[in-house]
């Protein structure tokens, strides 16, 4: 029988319940049993989470880790600005002598700061929750910063986005090195209906765009986000917030920086989207759903806004077979 993985769990003052929960209940699962042993270990025994809960019987900090160990550090409330403390301080020299030793490291949320401010992450693909890249970016400015993704491996170190992002991270490590069959059975368990690749936005496609004061463009948005499959016109959208075509498509560029054209489309691409993620349909009726004239145009406009092809995205959902 193998000897059980350690896997380093690093939890400092402020802990984001959420961000120590997500890599804690995948990996304590009962398919990992024998395989994973989970180390909780901190500068100091006992420390308060942001929400109040205190976490206690903590270990200390190693004084080295195995070859095979794996090294996870867990995000806190606004890290960034508690660098400067005690606590962050002992961790990030610690981490600085010990943090290479392990056979992986992994940022969830704010915790790639640490490895960021310890020198961890030169010349590393990363990335944080999309509120802390600036700060990820003056931290290390060697390291090549990402937007709008996940999570992100480079090598052995792993880093992800916010909050639910550390569940797609540690899903994708199971999946690595236990098997796609453990990890589906732990994403089933929990209820979560799809896993994510690491190549998704950080911001949901409904909420962008939005960062804006015109009244009448919002109520299009609302419009099109009702009912992203019908095939509206310039008229009738027009119409629905009394300008003219050419009043609604000028104020609709200085709204939001895109044209409405494109937006229509980009909305129409994420119901087909989730229409791939969630359905059996096949493409033609998909296409219809979306307002798309045809799943050639369906395909097109895919090409244009996505990675790939919609038939390699629902593959990699494992939602049904290859088309």
């Amino acid at each position: 029988m193998h000897t059980p993985r350690n896997i380093y769990l690093l939890v400092l003052p402020r802990v984001h319940l959420l961000d120590l929960a997500a890599p804690a209940q995948i990996f304590a699962h009962p398919s990992l049993a024998g395989r994973v042993r989970l180390r909780y270990i901190s500068t100091q025994p006992e420390v308060d989470s942001q929400q109040g809960l205190q976490l206690a019987r903590l270990e200390p900090l190693p004084a080295q880790l195995g070859a095979n160990d794996w090294l996870l550090l867990i995000g806190t409330s606004r890290l960034n600005q508690h660098l400067h403390e005690a606590d962050y301080q002992q961790a990030i020299e610690w981490l600085r002598q010990c943090g290479g030793q392990s056979e992986l490291l992994a940022g969830i949320c704010s915790g790639t700061l640490l490895a960021a401010r310890a020198g961890l992450l030169d010349g590393r693909r990363c990335t944080t929750h999309h509120d802390l890249t600036d700060s990820l970016r003056q931290l290390a400015p060697a390291a090549l910063v990402q937007d709008d993704c996940i999570f992100i491996a480079d090598s052995n170190v792993w880093t992800s986005a916010g909050i639910t992002t550390g569940l797609d991270l540690c899903l994708q490590l199971v999946a690595d090195h236990w098997g796609q069959d453990t990890a589906v059975t732990i994403a089933r368990e929990m209820v979560l209906y799809q896993r994510r690749s690491g190549h998704e936005q950080q911001l949901s496609f409904w909420l962008n765009h939005r960062n804006h004061i015109q009244t009448r463009i919002h109520a299009v948005q609302d419009q099109i986000m009702a009912q992203p499959g019908q095939r509206w016109t310039m008229a009738e959208l027009a119409s629905q917030v009394h300008l003219s075509e050419r009043h609604l498509r000028r104020l609709f560029q200085q709204a939001t920086g895109q044209s409405l054209q494109d937006y229509l489309q980009q909305a129409r691409i994420e119901l087909a989207r989730q229409l791939l993620e969630q359905t059996r349909l096949p493409l033609a009726d998909i296409a219809e759903r979306c307002g798309f004239q045809a799943e050639r145009s369906l395909r097109r406009s895919w090409a244009r806004w996505q990675q790939g092809t919609p038939s390699r995205y629902r593959r990699t959902l494992q939602v049904c077979p290859d088309e």
